[in-house]
């Protein structure tokens, strides 16, 4: 299928060290690895009971004998037809009207096969009968469903490609006999032109009758769609995809009228309502370079391409497709399949992916951010996905096809089959060989194709197919093995039918090899959940409902299926919308919105029943699903003035470090919010990376923002500013500007490291001071301010983020004592720990034990969260005495707040989120860093692994590391040499007990609740935290209720090219119970939309009133302000010197709350308490000199 670029110098080259290197590794392959599983036609399938989830039944059992056979030879394979072994399609039709349902299959060099359904689980083939073409010479693809002439049975739309005499698609329409006559050229959808691999009948107008999309791929595409031609190509010239407007029954091509206009290689074609407007859109999944299409409905005759709006990535080699709603929210998620391997082995010896070069050339060029990854995009009800396969672990299923959400099991939780396997072993250490052997093809030697064909792997990649279990919070299980579906194939097709009636969903699957497979359900009789299943009986030229959305209400919550029957790859399924129910006995209330806009409501059904829905029953009532939202915020960062743009300069870390995580250098900018010219409202400062000096925004009476001008920071434009504060560094009464210089660009000791000191004259205008810091040149990150020797003056923590182009090596950290005005570099003195603080990226000042004096916690890159406990003026450290020695991670802030109001401060932090490529490691199974010069070469090299099946691996391919070792080449000639050697065995187990060692044990975002005795209990925060990364976090009550909730949003797109961009977060609100529980609220709810490559946040206030406002940045990017809609609280103003206050509230509560000067990332925010006074007794704040004043008090109380 893929064509594969030459990599290698010489063919003799590689076939030699084939030769030389073949025998000890395939042994070592076959000793240590379960994959590739032996050939399956060793296996006997049971075609019994087996007491699991699924019996397989073959051709035996069923009578299904259709095997989609194929050959490998010479102008017989994919070295002359790309898509030669990309198999066949199944539909699931009513073929004769009589309840069971019935079975089509595509061939490709074999004629296509209709089965009719006899009863338990017998098919008999009536192809001849029914006039199913024998004789003709087409490749038959995808196939499709459509009820074309009222008359209640399904007409066949078979799609064609391959040979150009013979493209022409076929239209079976039904004679009502049990007999067909092929109409495809009278209806205007033959398509004699058209290389096609799907089409989706639907009703994209709303107009009662079924138009047609087709999904195809060019005839250039062999040359157009290599990754290295990408500047050649210019979107939008080259027809690829037809749509098809039905015209009164007959079908016009009006294509590039509906915005229909591609030339995507297209595999795969799915059609619904993604964005809940009531009109179908379509999802085109497209092999090679073009990245998957999403045409939303623009309701006037026209589709609109968005993919880039609507999802943060997709798929690289997108092979099929499907939507529902996976997560019962009422809005409905996309799963595409791709080609990442499951195991270590063959992700490595395939090698699939893009070099740095071609894939910056990808970015560039306009063709959106690709990976080869299987994508399951949860929609977020706002027109945006969020893509999180990773965190799902669904991400990785071999070379893969047509995926499909079903509830198998019928626990009410959508569960995902997906096919596997291809014809072909098409490694990266045959690549030369399989491209000699295209050439020969092309130029038509047979003589140098045979030889060249004696000396190719004949092996296949045959597979399980792989099901995974919905088990609710996004989290699924493989269950191949306990659902009595591990029996390796090389499957193609499937689609889903409930063949025996018993309200479980059966798959059938077509195959290369091996007749196609029935995998009958047995949910009924195992496990015994209860079901319904509903007929659709729809209007004239639409009776089968297609589009219609039901929903029901049970005891466990609501679900959502809208029917749509064309799925997964090449296929299509029966027409039945079905759901499980648990244990739930009753559903009080169904719904039926049909595509027209009528609706019809059922309630207390019974379960376990077949029930027809027809559209003459509806009526124009309208419906809602769920409640409308009052949300909590909205965007004013246009009313406001905030017109902060980022803008970062380029630089390419991987140039000198290529085996980086990722990049270095694009961390900023931070925020700080405070009062600069003392008219009482507060104002804020943005900082800028290289050569863009940050800005000083005033707020002005009329609640808006100006940016100041004339400033002393735009003359240091040079430095990468990250970490920013005001704080009142010389004591006279208003408050300075510190800047924290860093990046990864520059040298080490460059001047250009230096940290920056501005002071204020007190009316916002400032100077730089000359000779206030020390002369210290390190990469920066935070900055954060706390009296930590008890003098009355405000002290600094400076963290060291990264020495540059010495990654991992510990960075320079600085406790800075104010002396007057003068910070001097007091680290040996009273925290010796901090000197090589390891790769600091947040901290915090504050009182963890309650004893009065300010204490440190520091979170960073490979590290535990670390405490630093204040023995009256030296910072010891007691992190593993807290009990988080074993917290190590990749975290990235960290934030302070009394959320189970027991008079204590606990914290929440920031990290990688469990959505990457590093999944979600443990203590046992940790990421790992090692670090030396294990080449000797005089410089550092690095070797990252990860747990792969309870073994560690390298994270790098050999490509990659061999670009920096260049001995890993020597060592490992074969890719599956590389492909074979676990982390121990790359440079041996001595070598690496010398090399630096880091680990990160959790990449969970993580509350940690106080235990008022040193110690910390920490638990992973909601799912929904653990999307992405996890950077700008603020603590806050924004609902009134009198609990702190959490506000954070993250991200990080600077990425490595083979570890996909953090994208999945868009923001998120976290309401606190007030016991140190959270709950997240959708985006409908909240409000606050932050998507981007999201950084700092702050709470600032307008006016001199309670109006919150939250300050957002992002990198390279603008920032942006979420205004409070309804604030139904009040501001107390506190001090830098004030140390933290206790809220006495009416029921007995008592929270704490700290004054911290800066936390979070890179972030300080409004010195400030909101509170709802209704709610409080009294609040009483303690300044840093211990004394006490009551700054509230409730004066309805205090008079009784």
């Amino acid at each position: 299928m893929k064509d594969f670029k030459s990599r290698a110098k010489s063919v003799l080259i590689l076939l030699t060290l084939a030769v030389s290197a073949c025998t000890n590794y395939e042994s070592a392959y076959k000793k240590n690895f379960d994959f590739p599983p032996p050939d399956s036609t060793k296996f006997n399938l049971p075609d019994v009971p087996s007491g699991k989830m699924f019996d397989l039944l073959s051709a035996k059992s069923t009578g299904i004998d259709f095997l989609n056979a194929v050959q490998f030879g010479f102008m017989q394979d994919n070295n002359l037809y790309v898509n030669y072994y990309n198999g066949g399609g199944v539909a699931v039709l009513n073929y004769n009207n009589d309840s069971l349902p019935d079975l089509y299959f595509t061939g490709n060099l074999v004629p296509d096969e209709l089965y009719v359904n006899e009863g338990n689980m017998k098919f008999k083939s009536v192809s001849d009968k029914a006039g199913i073409l024998r004789k003709n010479k087409g490749w038959s693809t995808g196939v499709s469903l459509v009820d074309i002439n009222n008359d209640g049975l399904d007409d066949i739309y078979v799609l064609r490609s391959r040979w150009k005499d013979s493209l022409a698609h076929l239209f079976y329409v039904s004679n009502g006999d049990g007999t067909y006559t092929e109409r495809a050229k009278e209806y205007g959808i033959d398509c004699p032109d058209c290389y096609s691999m799907g089409a989706v009948f639907f009703d994209y107008d709303n107009d009662g009758d079924m138009d047609l999309y087709v999904k195809n791929h060019p005839t250039d595409y062999v040359e157009r769609m290599r990754f290295n031609n990408l500047e050649k190509v210019e979107k939008g010239t080259n027809q690829s995809d037809r749509f098809f407007r039905n015209d009164n029954g007959h079908f016009v091509d009006i294509s590039k009228k509906a915005g229909i206009n591609n030339h995507g290689y297209g595999l795969a074609v799915c059609a619904a309502d993604v964005n809940n407007d009531g009109y179908l859109d379509v999802y085109g999944c497209n092999d090679f370079a073009m990245y998957d299409y999403l045409y939303i409905n623009q309701k006037n005759g026209t589709f609109k391409e968005m993919s880039a709006d609507y999802l943060g990535k997709t798929s690289m080699f997108s092979m099929g497709v499907d939507i529902a709603d996976v997560d019962n929210d009422g809005y409905q998620d996309i799963v595409t399949a791709d080609m990442r391997f499951d195991h270590s082995y063959l992700r490595r010896s395939f090698a699939l992916g893009l070099r740095r070069n071609e894939f910056n050339n990808m970015i560039t060029s306009g063709y959106h951010y690709q990976y080869v990854k299987n994508t399951l995009q949860i929609n977020n009800g706002n027109n945006t996905f969020s893509e999180i396969a990773n965190l799902a672990q669904v991400d990785a299923t071999d070379w893969s096809w047509g995926p499909m959400f079903c509830d198998f099991d019928n626990d009410g939780m959508k569960d995902i089959f997906i096919p596997n396997g291809y014809y072909r072993w098409l490694n990266v250490d045959e690549r030369e060989l399989y491209q000699a052997m295209r050439d020969a093809t092309r130029r038509g030697d047979s003589a140098a194709y045979n030889k060249l064909y004696k000396m190719v792997s004949k092996k296949k990649l045959k597979a399980v197919n792989y099901a995974f279990k919905n088990n609710g919070n996004y989290q699924f299980t493989r269950e191949m093995e306990n659902w009595g579906i591990n029996y390796p194939t090389i499957s193609y097709g499937a689609a889903l039918a409930d063949l025996d009636h018993d309200g479980d969903m059966d798959i059938v699957v077509s195959n290369h090899e091996i007749s196609a497979l029935v995998y009958r359900n047995n949910e009924n009789s195992v496990v015994g959940n209860n079901w319904v299943e509903f007929k659709l009986k729809g209007y004239e030229n639409n009776l089968e409902g297609i589009g219609a959305k039901v929903y029901i209400w049970s005891k466990s919550g609501m679900q959502m299926v809208q029917h749509h029957i064309v799925r997964g790859y090449q296929s299509t399924s029966q027409n039945l919308v079905h759901f499980g129910l648990a244990k739930d006995d009753t559903l009080y209330r169904v719904a039926i919105e049909w595509l027209d806009g009528k609706t019809q409501e059922l309630t207390n059904v019974k379960p376990n029943q077949v029930i027809t829905l027809e559209h003459k029953n509806a009526t124009n009532a309208k419906f809602k699903w769920k409640q409308d939202a009052e949300p909590l915020f909205t965007d004013a960062t246009k009313k406001l003035g905030v017109d902060y743009v980022h803008v970062e300069n380029e630089y390419e870390d991987f140039k000198k470090e290529i085996l980086l995580p990722h990049k270095l250098s694009r961390y900023g900018p931070g925020l700080a919010v405070a009062d600069v010219n003392g008219d009482g409202l507060e104002d804020f400062f943005v900082s800028g990376a290289t050569r863009s000096s940050g800005a000083l925004y005033l707020q002005t009476t009329d609640k808006k923002f100006v940016k100041a001008q004339n400033q002393a920071w735009q003359k240091d434009d040079n430095s990468e500013i990250l970490g920013v504060l005001f704080f009142d560094a010389d004591q006279d009464g208003d408050l300075d500007l510190y800047s924290v210089s860093g990046g990864n660009e520059f040298k080490k000791d460059d001047p250009l490291l230096v940290d920056y000191l501005y002071l204020n004259d007190g009316k916002g205008n400032f100077t730089k001071a000359s000779d206030a810091l020390p002369d210290e040149r390190s990469s920066g990150s935070c900055v954060t301010a706390g009296d930590f020797d008890g003098d009355g003056d405000l002290d600094l923590f400076v963290g060291g983020r990264v020495v540059p182009a010495n990654y991992p090596m510990p960075a320079l950290s600085a406790i800075l004592r104010n002396d007057k005005g003068k910070f001097v570099d007091v680290t040996k003195e009273v925290a010796p720990d901090l000197v090589s603080g390891g790769l600091t990226c947040s901290s915090i000042w504050t009182d963890y034990n309650n004893d009065g004096k300010m204490d440190l916690m520091i979170a960073g890159e490979w590290s535990p969260l670390r405490i630093f406990k204040n023995t009256g003026g030296k910072l010891v450290e007691v992190t593993s005495e807290a009990g988080l020695a074993e917290t190590t991670g990749w975290w990235n802030s960290i934030i302070a707040g009394d959320f189970d109001n027991d008079g204590d401060m606990d914290y929440v932090a920031g990290n990688e989120g469990l959505n990457s490529r590093y999944y979600q490691p443990t203590k046992d199974q940790p990421v790992e860093l090692y670090c030396d010069d294990f080449d000797k070469n005089g410089t550092m090299d690095l070797l990252m692994s990860v747990y792969n099946f309870g073994k560690p691996y390298p994270v790098k391919t050999r490509l990659t590391m061999a670009e920096e070792i260049p001995s890993i080449a020597e060592k490992f000639p074969l890719y599956k040499q590389f492909a074979l050697a676990t982390t121990n065995e790359i440079f041996g187990k001595e070598a690496l007990t010398k090399a630096m060692h880091l680990t990160a044990k959790t990449l969970a975002s993580t509350y940690f609740r106080n235990n008022g005795d040193g110690t910390f209990t920490p638990s992973e925060l909601p799912m929904k935290a653990q999307f992405s990364c996890i950077y700008g976090m603020l603590a806050t009550d924004v609902n009134g209720d009198g609990n702190l909730d959490i506000v954070a949003h993250g991200n990080f797109y600077s990425t490595e090219t083979e570890t996909e961009k953090q994208d999945a977060c868009i923001g998120i609100t976290m309401l606190g119970d007030g016991k140190g529980n959270f709950r997240p609220l959708t985006a409908e709810e909240s409000g606050f939309f932050s998507h981007k490559d999201a950084k700092a946040l702050a709470l600032i206030h307008l006016g001199k009133e309670e109006h919150p406002v939250i300050l957002g940045t992002n990198n390279n990017d603008s920032m942006f302000a979420f205004e409070m809609i309804k604030n139904t609280q009040h501001k107390l103003t506190l001090t830098q010197h004030d140390r933290f206050a206790l809220i006495y509230y009416r029921d007995g509560r008592t929270e704490r709350q700290e004054v911290n000067v800066g936390s979070g990332y890179l972030s300080q925010g409004s010195l400030t308490i909101s509170f709802v006074p209704e709610l409080v007794e009294k609040i009483v704040v303690t300044d840093d000199k211990n004394q006490q004043r009551v700054a509230f008090e409730n004066s309805a109380l205090a008079s009784k």
